[in-house]
C-alpha cells in the first residue's frame, strides 16, 4: 500500500506553506514542484527547521522535481505516493494530465483550488475516479473546505433543512488572488434554488451579516465551487454563497457607478488588481499571525425553522495548508481506503475541519428562545461525516 503523501508546488507560497504544515505535524512527505533550486532550498530550508537545537538536519521532505503535461512522465513520480496535494493553479492540459497520472498509478488527487472551474473538472472524472478507485477533491483549503465544514455541520444541527445561505469573509488578498477574483467578478456563475441550478451574476443580490463587529455587506459570489458541487451530491436544495469584498471590488459591482460602468467594460482592470492585491505577492509572517477569516451560515428548513452559526479561523493561508495536509492524513488513514470518485471535504474530514485546526471558534448564533432551548441540548462536538452536505 502506497503511504506517502505528495505537496505539489512548494516553489510557491502556498505549497511551501501546504508542506510547512506537514512538517509541523511530524510528518515525513514528499515536496515537489516545477523548479528544481527552489524545490531543493525549500526542503533544506524544513530539514534545518525541524532538527532540534544544535542537532543535525532532519529530512522531513524529500525534494522531486517534475513539470506538467505529460502523464507518463507524472505517473513515474508517483509510485510510492498515496495522496497527492496540488497546491497550485492549473487548468487546461496541465490539469488534466496530472489528474490521468492519479488515476493511473492509483494516487488520491486533492486540490486547493475552490473555483465552479475547478470542482466541475473534478466531477466530470467522478465516474472515471470510481473505476480506478481513486479520490478527487476541489477545495480542499479556505475557500472550500471551511464552507463546507459550515454546512455539513448545520445540517448535523437541523437535519430537516433544504436550504443553505454561506457568507464568507477573508483577510488580505495576494496578487494572484486578486488577479482570480477580478476574473470571477466578471464570469457568469450560479445558485441552487429548489434542486435546479440558476444563472447567476456576481453581486446581483447582497445580504448584511454580523461576523462580530457590526453589520457588514456580503455580496453574491456564484463563482464559487459550492453549487457546482451540489449537482454532484449534497443534502441541500438551495444554496447560496455570498462574499464580503474589498472596497474596490465592491465599487466595481455598484450599479450606477463609474467604477461600475467600467469594470463592466473592461477597463482598468490590472489597475484594480493592484488595488486589491497592494504589491503583495505573499502574507507577511505578521499578516499570517493576526490574519483572521469568518464563515456564516444560515439554514432553514422549509417550514422556517432556522439556525445561524459562524466559523472564525485563523488566517486563510494558514487554514488551508493545515485543512489540505489534514485532509490528506485522513484519506491515507481511512479504515477500508478513503471514498472513491469526487468528495466534498466534509465527507473525508469531518468535524476535524472544524475542530483539530488551530486557531478555529465556532459558534451558535441564537435569535431566539425557541432556538435557546434547542442549542442547550446540543453536543459541543458534532460529527460532521454523519450529516454531510
Amino acid at each position: 500500500m502506497k503511504s506517502r503523501i505528495l505537496v505539489y508546488g512548494v516553489d510557491s507560497f502556498m505549497g511551501a506553506l501546504t508542506s510547512r504544515s506537514a512538517m509541523r505535524a511530524g510528518l515525513s512527505h514528499v515536496a515537489a514542484g516545477r523548479n528544481i533550486a527552489p524545490v531543493a532550498q525549500h526542503a533544506a530550508a524544513l530539514a534545518r527547521e525541524a532538527a532540534p537545537d544544535g542537532g543535525a538536519p532532519v529530512p522531513l521532505a524529500e525534494p522531486r522535481t517534475f513539470s506538467l503535461g505529460n502523464t507518463g512522465r507524472i505517473a513515474s513520480q508517483l509510485d510510492d505516493v498515496g495522496v497527492l496535494v496540488n497546491c497550485t493553479t492549473l487548468n487546461g492540459k496541465d490539469l488534466a494530465t496530472l489528474i490521468d497520472a492519479c488515476m493511473a498509478t492509483g494516487t488520491h488527487y486533492l486540490d486547493l483550488g475552490a473555483g465552479r472551474d475547478n470542482v466541475a473538472a473534478l466531477v466530470a472524472q467522478d465516474e472515471r475516479a470510481k473505476e480506478a478507485k481513486v479520490m478527487l477533491m476541489a477545495g480542499a483549503g479556505f475557500d472550500f473546505a471551511a464552507a463546507d465544514a459550515v454546512a455539513a455541520r448545520l445540517a448535523f444541527i437541523l437535519p430537516a433543512a433544504r436550504a443553505v445561505r454561506l457568507a464568507v469573509k477573508r483577510s488580505v488578498l495576494t496578487a494572484d488572488e486578486a488577479r482570480r477574483l477580478v476574473a470571477a467578478l466578471r464570469e457568469p456563475g450560479e445558485t441552487v434554488k429548489n434542486g435546479q441550478i440558476v444563472p447567476a451574476k456576481a453581486g446581483e443580490k447582497t445580504i448584511e451579516i454580523d461576523f462580530d463587529k457590526g453589520p457588514e455587506t456580503a455580496w453574491l459570489a456564484p463563482w464559487r465551487g459550492e453549487a457546482m458541487a451540489a449537482r454532484h451530491r449534497g443534502g441541500y436544495s438551495t444554496i447560496e454563497t455570498y462574499e464580503v469584498l474589498p472596497e474596490a471590488a465592491a465599487r466595481a459591482l455598484e450599479p450606477g457607478t463609474w467604477a461600475h460602468r467600467f469594470f463592466r467594460r473592461g477597463w482598468g482592470l490590472k489597475r484594480l488588481e493592484r488595488k486589491l492585491a497592494r504589491g503583495r505577492l505573499s502574507p507577511t509572517s505578521e499578516e499570517l499571525k493576526r490574519g483572521r477569516a469568518a464563515i456564516w451560515g444560515e439554514a432553514r428548513t422549509p417550514d422556517g425553522v432556522i439556525r445561524r452559526a459562524r466559523l472564525e479561523t485563523p488566517s486563510p493561508h494558514l487554514y488551508s495548508a493545515d485543512a489540505a495536509i489534514l485532509l490528506a492524513r485522513r484519506a491515507m488513514a481511512a479504515e477500508g481506503g478513503a471514498k472513491t470518485g469526487f468528495q466534498l471535504p466534509s465527507a473525508i474530514g469531518g468535524a476535524a475541519l472544524v475542530e483539530d485546526i488551530p486557531g478555529c471558534v465556532w459558534r451558535e448564533i441564537v435569535d431566539s428562545e425557541t432556538n435557546a432551548g434547542a442549542e442547550a441540548e446540543m453536543p459541543v462536538a458534532l460529527n460532521m461525516q454523519a450529516g454531510s452536505a
